[in-house]
């Protein structure tokens, strides 16, 4: 049987999302956060994967509850991360996707 931790697998819908698998991951985050959902990485992961696929509203809770997370550990990059769905955030809430072609290919590099 092959274990694999809350953080490897956010990583592994992360990526997935940002090379246009975002539909095909969705329901495998869902599973993950029902597992471990005080892992705020697979937040941040869910709500990259909603905001491709259109849903914008879960999209904001996610980045909500991940930048709630940031604030609660010790995390390489809190500050960067949290400034940049709090960029998201608002985007979404005004009805526009802020993940363009340029920030999906920023991201594809380690968080």
């Amino acid at each position: 049987m092959l274990i694999l931790s809350a953080g490897l697998v956010t990583k592994l819908y992360w990526y997935g999302s940002v090379e246009s698998y975002a539909k095909d991951v969705l329901l495998a985050e869902e599973n993950v956060v029902r597992l471990a959902p005080a892992h705020g990485t697979i937040y941040d992961s869910r709500g990259l994967a909603r905001a491709l696929t259109g849903d914008f509203s879960g999209a904001i809770e996610d980045f909500q509850a991940f930048v709630e997370w940031t604030n609660n550990v010790e995390w390489t990059n809190n500050d960067e991360a949290e400034a940049q769905r709090k960029e998201c955030i608002e985007m979404l809430k005004s009805g526009k996707n802020s993940l363009t072609l340029e920030l999906l290919e920023k991201l594809k590099s380690p968080k």
